[in-house]
């Protein structure tokens, strides 16, 4: 007598084992006339005992399928574009800030009006009545001269009076500290990189308006119903598109969107297959999760053997091997490289570049003064 296995015999339990994985593809849904796809539809339509894949305590599977106790820690984050270096046009405006350039606006215009009053004040001493200025030019002298004094040029004008004398002197050494704070700040501005914000936070993904996306809509499932205004303004940005698709926008020159990946209790990402290299080095991860739940595991109703497997991932937790068992499906499924490249996105990761050599790029906004102020020039004369 010998033992075999007959070759339709074995070619029927692979059928079914193809079926079984194309079923399991997705997630799927439970519907109300008890049917069902993806994986969850296996469990309730008895091809399976148990699902357990990154499956949160979803409320309306709970209607018709029993849960376990809590597997991990899951939280949803994205990886979204890394920023960009800041336009050079607004270089000249970056040294100050708001606030600053809103004090110097005052301190000239105070400038100014000193130099219209003591101009006003000398001729009305030393001049007769025929002789003075009138209030326009005197005005013209004050913002001429503190124009000249801010950008360190001489005048041509004649004090007489030691009031004006005093006050020129004072413009100039007020003029003087300003320029050169200015000139120390524009210096480390130029040899040192200035970047954009990048959305890699919640609140900015939200105020950036940054389009994301992922492969399911089980992604978004667990806040689909959220009430929250911040809920809602991220799911108006997101948006559900096939690997395929997802692989042809990670691959564009310039990657735009945020891409969803799982972060994973113990210090590693769950990430798409159509993340390629490529693609992290324009992303950086956010700081924190849009949203976290604990996965869980379904199981039929009454099934019989929920206790001991509950007991089980207790026993599981409490001997460590949940630790374990990540940093072991990461070395065999995932690629370790990938998951460098991403933890080295994280703030207070990335190394420092340090000074860069200047190039024409860098001059661009100095450019478009000299160019409107030649214009404005030769309009004038």
């Amino acid at each position: 007598m010998t033992c075999g296995t007959n070759p339709r015999n074995t070619a029927s339990i692979q059928d079914a084992i193809d079926s079984l994985a194309a079923d399991a593809d997705d997630w799927g849904n439970v519907y109300p006339n008890i049917s069902g796809d993806g994986a969850l539809g296996m469990v309730i339509n008895q091809k399976a005992d148990i699902c357990i894949g990154a499956m949160y305590s979803w409320s309306e599977v709970y209607t018709y399928l029993d849960l376990s106790m809590y597997l991990v820690r899951s939280g949803i984050t994205c990886l979204v574009p890394a920023p960009l270096r800041q336009a050079s046009w607004y270089l000249p405006l970056e040294p100050f800030q708001e606030a600053l350039w809103a004090a110097v606006l005052v301190c000239l215009c105070m400038e100014t009006l000193g130099l219209v009053l003591g101009l006003r004040g000398e001729q009305a001493l030393y001049l007769a009545a025929s002789d003075r200025d009138g209030w326009w030019i005197c005005t013209k002298f004050g913002l001429s001269t503190t124009f000249k004094l801010f950008v360190s040029q001489s005048g041509s004008s004649k004090a007489s009076s030691l009031t004006v004398r005093v006050l020129l002197f004072a413009c100039f050494l007020n003029d003087l500290i300003i320029t050169s704070i200015y000139s120390g700040g524009l210096a480390s501005i130029l040899t040192i990189p200035s970047m954009e914000e990048a959305a890699d936070s919640v609140h900015r993904l939200r105020s950036h308006r940054l389009q994301w996306a992922a492969n399911s809509e089980a992604w978004v499932s667990a806040i689909r119903g959220s009430e929250e205004p911040m809920d809602q303004d991220l799911l108006n940005n997101f948006h559900i598109y096939s690997d395929d698709q997802l692989l042809q926008l990670a691959q564009e020159q310039r990657v735009r969107i945020g891409f969803t990946v799982e972060r994973l209790p113990f210090g590693h990402f769950a990430i798409g297959n159509y993340l390629v290299p490529q693609a992290i080095d324009q992303l950086v991860i956010m700081q924190d999760d849009i949203y976290f739940q604990y996965t869980v595991a379904f199981v039929p109703r009454l099934w019989p053997l929920l206790e001991q497997f509950n007991t089980l991932i207790y026993n599981w937790h409490s001997s460590g091997l949940d630790k374990y068992w990540e940093y072991r499906i990461i070395a065999d499924n995932l690629n370790l490289k990938t998951q460098q490249q991403v933890e080295e996105t994280m703030s207070g990761r990335k190394e420092d570049i340090g000074p860069v050599m200047l190039g024409m790029s860098n001059f661009a906004g100095f450019l478009i003064l000299w160019i409107l102020g030649s214009a404005v020039a030769i309009s004038v004369f």
